[in-house]
């Protein structure tokens, strides 16, 4: 019996969310959520811990340690192969009785009822009532209170396989992030233009900008639509108070909110500027 290692990227939690999550908790059960809900899955933390129960569209999964169940050969086998404390927890689906043992991202061990060989490694079987069924480590990432990334990873048995699912907050810090760096890139491609290399620029999420103007254009001090997108003339954008092209920082101080038709007809004039739109 050899584990089987996943090799993938891994965006593990670091020491402080491990021990936040690792406290002693009571055994939960996590859900598959209504469809007018803003994620499909309940959970909570980085893993399943003994006594939970997690249900995937039906298909219900329960979780205890191997020592609890008795397994003295299955704790051997992965201690002699891994860490001398380690602690493999058994996933047991409750409609067919399968079986797997794993550590974190390593599966040691599977069985599946009703098989010549009880000791197999084994992760997509046919159950009794002619369904097949499939061991998955499903993995959603999250963000906790203070934006730090993590993953959630269970072993779980279901019929429908699932991709790695990211949460409504990892999805907006990630296009918060996405657009902050854009906007990064661009004010140091403009300085390059200018002769200076590698200028300094501070991580700015443009709608943190406009957010504070209250999507109000500082240039003609009328309304910007969030729903216009570049290259709208009337599109929100980033305006550097002292201009990019007299080495103005990229920096919320320095920047305000305009749309993208008052920023050209501002040019490189200095201050807030006062451009008033055509109609």
């Amino acid at each position: 019996m050899a584990a089987i290692v996943d090799h993938g990227d891994r965006s593990s939690a670091d020491a402080d969310q491990r021990a936040r999550f690792g406290a002693a908790r009571e055994p939960r059960v996590f859900c598959t959520r209504t469809a007018d809900g803003d994620f499909p899955y309940e959970f909570y933390g980085l893993s399943p811990i003994e006594g939970d129960v997690v249900e995937r569209h039906g298909s219900v999964t329960t979780y205890a340690t191997a020592t609890s169940l008795g397994a003295d050969e299955l704790v051997a086998l992965v201690r002699a192969n891994s860490e001398s404390d380690a602690e493999p927890m058994v996933a047991i689906h409750q409609q067919t009785g399968a079986l797997l043992a794993y550590t974190d991202r390593v599966l040691w061990w599977t069985k599946v009822p009703g098989q010549e060989h009880p000791l197999v490694q084994q992760t997509s079987f046919e159950g009794d009532d002619g369904r097949r069924w499939h061991w998955q480590n499903e993995i959603f990432r999250d963000v906790d209170e203070s934006g730090k990334t993590y993953d959630w990873e269970a072993w779980v048995c279901v019929a429908e396989p699932t991709p790695t699912l990211w949460t409504p907050a990892y999805t907006a810090r990630s296009e918060k992030q996405r657009r902050s760096t854009r906007a990064r890139n661009s004010y140091q491609a403009r300085m390059r233009g200018y002769g200076t290399l590698n200028a300094g620029a501070d991580q700015v999420d443009p709608f943190d900008i406009y957010e504070r103007a209250q999507w109000i254009c500082q240039l003609c001090h009328c309304a910007m639509d969030s729903a216009v997108e570049w290259p709208d003339p009337w599109s929100a954008t980033l305006d550097h108070i002292r201009p990019v092209a007299e080495g103005g920082a990229h920096t919320a101080e320095n920047l305000q909110a305009a749309h993208w038709v008052c920023n050209i007809r501002k040019g490189d004039a200095w201050g807030p500027g006062g451009a008033q739109p055509s109609s």
